[in-house]
């Protein structure tokens, strides 16, 4: 089916085309959006006819994706007018309930009623809400100024969280921002790929694509997986070096890089001196350089032969133009913002940092983690990355808001489950993101849920969360909203879906 739903994409006759041409009609205008699904950000035109989408066709001029698409993203856009899809309010006062379909002022009349209830009787931080991914950054804004405004509480949470804190952390800690330095352009001009703990043509495969033609070209590829992912050796391709490193041994094995690059006279000095703190510089180089993270050392625990890994750190060092890309093989990790670290501190070193074709660069798994984490998703920080905490960043907010903001962080999503288990958390706003679905422990989520006097869930479908719902709003798609991405500068426009 993959195979033959590229050949109507690439046919040269255009005698293969989508049922929905033959449904509907030929397209008579189109408007041109952004898809949805992973980071890479992708430019589509939604073909339409009338009101009624009839296709999505990559756009040439599209930065990220330049006229290609992944078969998810060509194809897989049928959600939008799915017939299980839920487009009106519903509320029921009990979750053992039958869902009741109201007005919009209905459902948000009996918001507003069960939230005054409950924060009346068990105080401000009885409450809170998640934000979503999957959603742009003025829904993400909105949600997290509604609950910190509206509600009164930082008990704001978001899953970009988990997978995105440790790059948030580990990039701005050394970079001084919590993004990647460069944009998917950047790997036509690189000499050396470094990927770890990602599986680009699997979970980025339209940028796996761009990758995949720079290897053909020529540059050389360095894999850190302790899988043997796609691109070790596949045709035309096949990695200079594999690291198959055991797991959780991330950072020993950045490590052990640095080590070689310091050891052995590999750093760009010039670059370090000129772009870099000095002082911390020789610190850290006097920690790599200890004989206990040689990779003859590091080698009994993390599975690389030192060999092949002394080999590896000078291709990367020496190779020009040297690039790093890394997944959530890295973030989600309890190792996860050392390791960030590490490796921007190893591009650093070796001056890879500041150009086309090198870099430290992320890659994310939903379409908006960046956004998301940008418009201030998180229980300790507002929009921008700034500290709840700090006195001078509240007063700003609040003049701009007009509010008293609470100066306390906030519950994280598990510590909401956890304190509504307890019986001192009451009631939970979940934007676009199903806790049940996708967090650990599901019975300890179900038991948090079903604690809680009011659930409110907005999504497109009755999701598994939605089982414990109180009131369910309907969401929209990426085809029906107009917004701007920060993932390399998209766009989504509105159409009809």
């Amino acid at each position: 089916m993959r195979v033959l739903r590229r050949c109507v994409q690439a046919c040269p006759t255009a005698t293969l085309t989508e049922n929905k041409v033959i449904e509907i009609g030929q397209p008579e205008h189109s408007v041109v959006t952004t898809c949805a699904y992973c980071g890479v950000g992708c430019t589509f035109k939604a073909e339409m006819r009338g009101e009624e989408v009839v296709r999505l066709v990559p756009w040439k001029d599209g930065k990220a994706n330049r006229g290609h698409s992944c078969v998810k993203g060509r194809f897989a856009w049928g959600y939008a007018s799915h017939r299980d899809r839920i487009t009106k309010p519903m509320i029921r006062d009990k979750i053992t309930d039958p869902w009741r379909e109201v007005s919009w002022d209905e459902a948000l009349d009996k918001i507003k009623v069960d939230l005054g209830r409950i924060q009346g009787q068990y105080g401000r931080s009885a409450v809170g809400g998640i934000t979503s991914s999957r959603c742009t950054n003025e829904e993400s804004y909105l949600v997290q100024k509604l609950i910190r405004a509206g509600f009164g509480t930082n008990n704001v949470d978001t899953c970009a969280r988990v997978c995105h804190s440790p790059t948030g952390y580990g990039l701005k800690t050394t970079f001084g921002t919590s993004a990647g330095t460069q944009d998917f352009d950047s790997v036509e001009d690189t000499d050396v790929i470094l990927v770890i703990g990602a599986n680009p043509t699997d979970g980025h495969p339209v940028f796996g694509s761009r990758m995949k033609k720079r290897l053909r070209e020529g540059a050389k590829l360095i894999v850190v997986d302790p899988r043997r992912i796609d691109l070790v050796r596949s045709p035309h391709i096949k990695a200079e070096y594999h690291l198959p490193l055991k797991p959780g041994t991330n950072v020993a094995v950045v490590t052990s890089m640095a080590h070689v690059v310091i050891t052995e006279g590999l750093a760009d000095e010039a670059f370090i001196a000129e772009r870099c703190d000095l002082l911390e510089y020789r610190e850290w180089a006097a920690f790599v350089a200890d004989p206990r993270h040689s990779p003859e050392t590091t080698e009994a625990f993390t599975g690389v032969p030192a060999e092949m890994l002394r080999k590896a750190a000078r291709l990367y060092a020496t190779g020009g133009n040297s690039s790093i890309y890394y997944g959530l093989g890295v973030t989600e990790h309890s190792q996860g913002s050392t390791t960030v670290m590490a490796i921007a501190n190893l591009a650093m070193a070796t001056g890879n940092i500041g150009r086309p074709g090198v870099g430290v660069n992320p890659l994310r798994g939903q379409n908006n983690v960046q956004g998301a984490c940008d418009m201030g998703s998180f229980p300790h920080e507002l929009t921008g990355y700034r500290h709840i905490s700090d006195e001078d960043t509240r007063a700003l907010f609040e003049k701009a808001w007009g509010v008293t903001l609470d100066k306390d962080p906030g519950l994280r999503i598990n510590n909401m489950l956890d304190a509504a288990v307890d019986g001192t958390f009451k009631a939970i706003y979940i934007e676009g993101e199903d806790i049940l679905q996708s967090d650990p422990d599901t019975h300890h989520v179900a038991a948090g849920l079903e604690a809680m006097e009011l659930v409110i869930v907005q999504d497109l479908f009755l999701n598994e969360t939605a089982n414990y719902a109180h009131v369910f709003l309907p969401g929209c798609t990426f085809l029906e909203k107009d917004a701007p991405s920060p993932m390399r500068s998209a766009a989504f426009s509105a159409s009809a879906a």
